[in-house]
């Protein structure tokens, strides 16, 4: 070979290498790269060579715009938090709930804080710390508004709920007969245990501050899931947003489900991330897409059968890493049966649909599901599911779930219906958005299984009578796969013009004060004060063992202790509550102390249409009768304690009979 051939052959072979990427030792030093070859039209050009990829260049730096807008943003918008609180009236709180009497630097925070996200997100490079500290300040702003401006927990579940660990604080045996949510008692254990090594009296803060905090939680395991399912850098974080912009629903406040969807979220995170598979044939080339665009298109048929002969692949991860992953998702399911009565077929079903589309590998950790369900129903709670067969079979007598969450629901003053008709719209637009997600993430990798996750909780609404709070919980179940549908539809929708992105910032900014409105339209009988509290645990500390301490009505935090001890009531048909027919009921039941708060006279008032003041009126009665005397009365809030019946006079003795000479009557 001569020099001028070697020459021409090396010029040939470096003239489709690319000088900025290092040598690979595995290549040839006489190996020729040879043009590509042209191809006829319609031919495909999968095996052609691709040009070189540049070397990205140096990074133009950001404006200070972008570097400290968001973060000036998130700051103002904290800031403004404690004036909000100050300026805010909660006296005036009516049909229309805590958005009317909100102040306007609560407005204004919760402004700010959507547009530290927004600005973060339209970064060149969006920093993934700020977008995440951003995310924490739009959550105080919103689910955490009421914890700001209220001095208490606002919720009466939350209380009652905090009565349920009062009463196995110490003791930790949960009491029988008083209620169902005994049978599943991890959730409130815990928390004993957690009161009890701490020292503490009572949990009043941890309810004020657990909705924010529990969602905050949420939020993270829809961003894993979004990264799973959407990839890219923006969509998961949009997909968060829109999660939490969807979450009316209100089961954050402190509680077992609450605790049960950061666990239900945990498996499906890892269901659908370390252990998401696909299905691939031997050559790793997937069995249900089209290889490349210009491929002949297969039978349906045929591609039916491929995706299903074809076994799914198995993780990259190491041995140790998915020990360690099998491991946790077990202790969650584990966990998940002894807390809450229906997240367990939830994410059972969820993980049966993944389990036979060969969408994850460890198809055990669905019969340990199943098993740990199984076995703590036929043990510990035997005695419940023998006595309530009809809330798996369902009752005829029973309303259904859906008239029971939301047609029961539909009255009150023009605020409160328009609160309740906005929380029937927000799921019919969230499906809406879903389904249109779940044709685009079907059109981009020919994939229902996220939409099949959304289902299958909806199963459970069909089948069992759990009452109106069953369809909230089915709601909040699918919202995490639903939210990720939506966005990928808003993606699709953006990309087709970006200008787009103003009316999807418009829309958030619209978004997240509807949410505030949505939850917090109860808030003026949900409301619960200090003086509130204060009055209550007075009132058990004055009232005897076994005495029966009972509210007018079922609002206020009425059973924050005392559980199993002042609460027996005996059961007295048209009497759940005294405030049903009042002077009536309160004589067959005849409590020894009856509780009257403002949230009381203000629910008669927005909800059931009673006249002002009419609490005031039946306390007044009471005392005028005789039977109660009040012990505090302040406004509308009050402590009536039964007044002790005096003796009957006892008869007069009857005149002995003469009696013989050894006393013994004739």
């Amino acid at each position: 070979m001569t020099a001028s051939a070697s020459s021409t052959r090396s010029a040939e072979s470096t003239q489709y290498l690319d000088p900025r990427r290092p040598a690979n030792p595995l290549d040839a030093p006489t190996t020729a790269v040879r043009p590509p070859s042209p191809r006829p039209p319609g031919e495909s050009s999968s095996d052609t060579p691709r040009p070189p990829t540049p070397a990205p260049g140096p990074a133009e730096p950001l404006s200070p715009l972008w570097i400290w807008g968001s973060p000036v943003l998130a700051v103002l918008a904290v800031v403004l938090l404690p004036i909000a609180a100050a300026t805010t009236d909660l006296e005036n709180l009516g049909g229309w709930g805590l958005a009317a009497v909100l102040s306007p630097f609560a407005w204004l925070s919760l402004g700010l804080a959507v547009a530290a996200c927004v600005v973060e997100l339209w970064s060149k490079r969006p920093r993934i710390p700020m977008l995440g500290a951003a995310t924490g300040v739009l959550i105080l702003c919103s689910f955490g508004m009421p914890s700001v401006v209220q001095p208490q927990a606002r919720f009466t579940t939350a209380w009652l709920i905090g009565g349920f660990v009062d009463a196995l604080s110490g003791t930790g045996v949960p009491p029988t007969g008083i209620d169902a949510r005994f049978y599943w008692p991890a959730f409130f254990a815990q928390w004993a245990w957690i009161r009890d090594a701490a020292g503490a009296d009572n949990l009043d803060l941890v309810l004020r501050w657990y909705p924010p905090a529990v969602v905050a939680v949420w939020a993270i395991g829809v961003y894993a899931l979004a990264r799973s399912m959407l990839g890219g850098t923006r969509a998961p974080w949009v997909a968060a947003w829109l999660f939490l912009g969807l979450n009316w629903i209100e089961q954050d406040y402190f509680s077992p489900q609450a605790t049960a969807i950061v666990l239900l979220l945990t498996v499906l995170t890892f269901a659908l991330g370390p252990l998401a598979t696909r299905r691939t044939d031997t050559a790793g080339a997937a069995g249900w897409p089209r290889a490349h665009k210009d491929a002949p298109r297969l039978p349906r048929w045929r591609r039916w059968l491929v995706s299903a002969m074809t076994p799914p692949n198995n993780p990259t991860l190491p041995a140790r890493q998915l020990l360690l992953i099998y491991f946790s998702a077990s202790l969650c399911l584990l966990a998940i049966a002894p807390t809450h009565q229906l997240t367990p077929f939830a994410i059972i079903g969820q993980l049966v649909v993944l389990a036979v589309v060969g969408r994850f590998r460890g198809r055990g950790l669905v019969i340990i599901g199943i098993l740990a369900v199984v076995i703590y129903i036929l043990i510990a709670g035997r005695d419940f599911w023998m006595t309530q067969i009809s809330m798996i079979t369902g009752g005829s007598d029973e309303g259904g779930a859906i008239e029971a969450g939301f047609f029961e629901r539909l009255q009150g003053d023009t605020g409160q219906l328009v609160v309740k008709l906005l929380r029937a719209v927000m799921p019919v637009l969230t499906w809406l958005l879903a389904i249109a997600g779940a044709w685009v993430y079907w059109k981009r990798r020919r994939d229902l299984v996220p939409i099949l996750l959304a289902v299958v909780p909806m199963g459970m609404a069909a089948v069992q009578s759990y009452g109106g709070e069953l369809l909230l919980r089915v709601i909040l179940y699918g919202l995490p796969v639903l939210a990720i549908l939506g966005v990928d539809a808003l993606r699709a929708f953006v990309r087709a013009d970006r200008r787009r992105e103003i009316a999807l910032a418009v829309g958030m900014l619209v978004l997240f004060p509807v949410l505030v409105l949505i939850r917090g339209g109860n808030d003026a009988y949900m409301d619960v004060t200090t003086e509130d509290v204060a009055m209550t645990r007075a009132a058990y500390d004055q009232a005897p063992p076994d005495s029966l301490v009972l509210p007018l009505s079922n609002v206020g935090p009425y059973q924050l202790e005392g559980v199993g001890e002042h609460n027996k009531a005996p059961g007295v048909e048209g009497c759940t509550q005294l405030a049903n027919d009042p002077l009536p009921c309160i004589d067959k039941i005849q409590p020894q102390t009856i509780l009257f708060y403002e949230s009381i006279e203000k629910q008669g008032v927005v909800l059931n249409g009673e006249a002002p003041g009419w609490s005031t009126k039946i306390r007044d009665q009471l005392i005028a009768s005789g039977q109660y005397r009040a012990t505090y009365q302040n406004g509308f809030a009050a402590v009536l304690v039964r007044v002790a019946q005096a003796p009957a006079p006892a008869a007069p003795a009857a005149p002995a009979a003469p009696a013989d000479d050894q006393g013994v009557p004739q």
